[in-house]
């Protein structure tokens, strides 16, 4: 009886105390009348009519345990915005670090920072990010599993104030500015904060080192919202712009600019969008970063442009597996050999229909010197499965020099985040045909993934078989005809005791080996990576040694550099590579790479630096350099391309960038100045300043102005 009696007791204090850890772990939203100022401050009154949330647990160093500082989380909504009201209480504020007010740095732990993931619609698949450091810099993107990016720009605002308690944060997101399901009245919500100087990290949701924050599965809830609007979802961007652009190496006069366009979003559904351009301009995007290249193979350069980064992350294909292969690359749409054709007109639909993620793309090109006026089209669907898995297509048709091109593919991903017990697997297939104008060989693709990415071990086995006369017309791939195979696994304990535990944070022990043979199953490339000295501190530092033995098979002859060509044949060296990175958040930080050793049947050496100066977000100032030099027996070359970069904020939406970059290999200079103002959010004004200048040796060393190029714009947002 007395058993019994225990069991009963027993029984009913477990579920009493499950109940209340249920409601003290739930987050819930407040309708109010009265919109709060948005200042930092959390002062308004109406911010206590939220109930407060404190209990977010630990997620690095130690899993579950207390943070070692408070934060207290509150939401509020009307009827066209969401608001949180984030206070981070901290002990010490003078060493809060706020070392940035620069857009979309949020993927960089350079300062303290609150993340906030968004899932409006429950499907655990993709989720919204919005990101705010102590000086309200933002930064906000998609998440989808293991990664997120930054290449949506919404329409949202916040502010931030450092105090003696610490700091906090107001975030305002209209309703007007995400997609979301109207029939829920609960929503995905995780919410990170993390600490720079202590390189710890605090959430309400999936605390396990295993979990991703970028995962929606592992988010917790946000309870109470209901009956908001969207409006019209009617989004008005037009824009107008005015400048002249100067070419030195003739003596014409100088073009004026005077021209105008705009995009119109529409939602079709709150979570279905459709968006017309016309007369794209891009003036405002920075420039690209100079690279050296030492391969035989193209480099890949990031898409920078808002049109084409709208909903962008659905055309995400093969879920990593697809190598530097992209079936679909929008940088192939509207720029040729590295400049700018004239988009006169697009259009695209992208979003969700219940289970179904649609991105639909067509747009119609000017005509150039080098290129008649062309038609492209780009479109993906998936299909959400399971609880984490999806398969779908993606298709592409046209190409930018005219010549017909089509391209079909079709890819499954199984994703899990539960695989026995709390551990990430993920397995990926993919298939593609292309139709193309060459006569003969082979125009199909495929590939298998499997990846096991935990935080103990990091395990990935990925093929791929690439045809030989596949040519995608609006993707990018670097090489073509081989089968490929990579293996690799890391090994990354965190040792707690001892005086190594007190003084490393994590190890991470790697090896990889990276395949390529050719159709005929010839070996063409071999790369051995090997980490056996790779850590990072408590205090933030980072080490790293590692040795790389290589294998290259050259099918033909090689220039490596300008005059200076490897024969054809069976090559086999060692290269070395030492890098030490300072903690990003301290106020100066050194990062340098430097990779030595063989280069074929010579040797090279090849170092990377950079000094990053910053002062409390107002100044950072970036100068660095890649310097490589080569001794072969065909010939001695030397390369090296200069950076330097200086960005002055005033406010978060306020700026001056400056970058200025040389290379010896092309002998340019290149000047990108940048200043911007976000009069509110969604309207900006642009002043942007262009120049290339050659080096040249005669009659005087000095460097010429090749061409100047001056734009002002002014984009303005009208929603309805």
């Amino acid at each position: 009886m007395n058993k019994i009696l225990v069991t009963v007791v027993l029984f009913l204090t477990y579920g009493c105390l499950n109940i209340l850890w249920a409601q003290n772990t739930e987050i819930s939203a407040t309708r109010v009348s009265q919109s709060p100022v948005l200042d930092g401050n959390l002062s308004d009154n109406v911010w206590n009519q939220a109930v407060p949330f404190s209990g977010l647990k630990m997620v690095e160093p130690y899993p579950g345990n207390e943070p070692t500082e408070n934060t207290e989380i509150r939401v509020i909504y009307d009827d066209n915005n969401l608001y949180l009201g984030i206070r981070c209480f901290d002990n010490e504020p003078g060493k809060i670090a706020s070392n940035t007010m620069e857009h979309d740095q949020g993927e960089d732990r350079t300062d303290d920072k609150i993340s906030i993931l968004l899932d409006p619609f429950q499907d655990k698949r993709s989720a919204y990010i919005f990101i705010v450091n102590p000086r309200g810099a933002r930064s906000e993107g998609f998440a989808a599993g293991e990664h997120y990016s930054l290449g949506w720009d919404g329409i949202w605002d916040a502010k931030s104030k450092i105090s003696s308690q610490g700091w906090t944060t107001e975030i305002k997101i209209p309703f007007k500015t995400i997609s979301f399901n109207k029939n829920l009245n609960e929503w995905g919500l995780n919410v990170e904060r993390y600490i720079a100087r202590k390189q710890e990290v605090i959430r309400y949701s999936g605390i396990s080192l295993n979990s991703f924050f970028s995962n929606p599965v592992e988010a917790g809830l946000l309870s109470g919202i209901d009956s908001v609007k969207q409006g019209l979802g009617l989004t008005i961007r037009p824009y107008g712009i005015t400048g002249f652009d100067v070419d030195k190496t003739t003596s014409e006069p100088a073009d004026k600019v005077l021209d105008g366009g705009f995009d119109i979003y529409k939602n079709i559904t709150p979570n279905l969008v459709a968006a017309v351009t016309y007369n794209t301009d891009f003036a405002e995007t920075e420039v690209d970063e100079r690279k050296l290249n030492l391969t035989r193979f193209p480099l890949f350069f990031p898409e920078k442009r808002t049109f084409f980064l709208e909903g962008s992350d659905i055309f995400d294909f093969g879920a990593g597996a697809m190598g530097s292969f992209h079936p679909f690359f929008s940088r192939r749409i509207g720029l040729y050999e590295g400049s700018p054709v004239p988009i006169t007109f697009g259009s695209k639909l992208y979003g969700k229909i219940k289970n179904t993620n649609l991105a639909l793309l067509d747009v119609q090109t000017g005509a150039t010197d080098d290129l008649n006026t062309q038609n492209l089209f780009a479109g993906r669907i998936s299909q959400n499965i399971l609880k984490e898995s999806k398969f779908g297509i993606v298709g592409t048709y046209g190409e930018p020099t005219g010549e017909r091109n089509a391209l079909l593919g079709v890819d499954f991903t199984y994703k899990t985040s539960r695989f026995l017990g709390a551990n990430n697997l993920i397995i990926s297939m993919w298939g593609i045909q292309n139709w193309n104008e060459k006569k003969s060989g082979n125009k199909n693709a495929a590939g298998i993934k499997f990846d096991y990415p935990n935080d103990l071990w990091d395990i990935a086995l990925n093929y791929i078989y690439m045809g030989d006369s596949i040519q995608p017309g609006l993707g990018f791939m670097p090489r073509n005809s081989y089968h490929y195979l990579y293996t690799g696994f890391s090994y990354m304990p965190r040792l707690e005791k001892g005086w190594i535990g007190d003084l490393i944070r994590q190890w991470f022990l790697e090896f990889r080996v990276t395949n390529y043979w050719n159709l005929e199953g010839n070996l063409e490339s071999r790369s051995i990576f090997t980490a056996p000295v790779n850590f990072r501190t408590e205090s933030g530092e980072h080490i790293e040694f590692n040795v790389i033995p290589n294998r290259e098979v050259l099918p033909m002859d090689f220039e490596v550099s300008d005059g200076i060509i490897i024969p054809q044949g069976d090559y086999s060296f060692v290269n070395y590579r030492a890098e030490v990175n300072t903690a990003s958040f301290r106020k100066l930080q050194f990062d340098v790479s430097y990779r030595f050793g063989e280069f074929y049947s010579g040797h090279y050496n090849d170092l990377e630096t950079e000094v990053t100066l910053k002062f409390n977000g107002y100044i950072n100032l970036q100068v660095g350099g890649n310097f490589v030099n080569g001794k072969l027996p065909q010939g001695d070359f030397s390369e090296a391309i200069y950076s330097t970069r200086l960005q002055l904020y005033l406010t978060p939406d306020l700026g001056l960038s400056n970058y200025v970059q040389y290379d010896n290999v092309s002998n340019m200079m290149g000047y990108n100045g940048r200043l911007f103002w976000q009069v509110r959010p969604g309207n900006i004004i642009y002043l942007v300043y262009n120049t290339n200048m050659e080096r040249r040796w005669t009659p005087n060393p000095r460097f010429y102005t090749t061409e100047n190029q001056l734009r002002f714009k002014v984009q303005l947002s009208i929603r309805i």
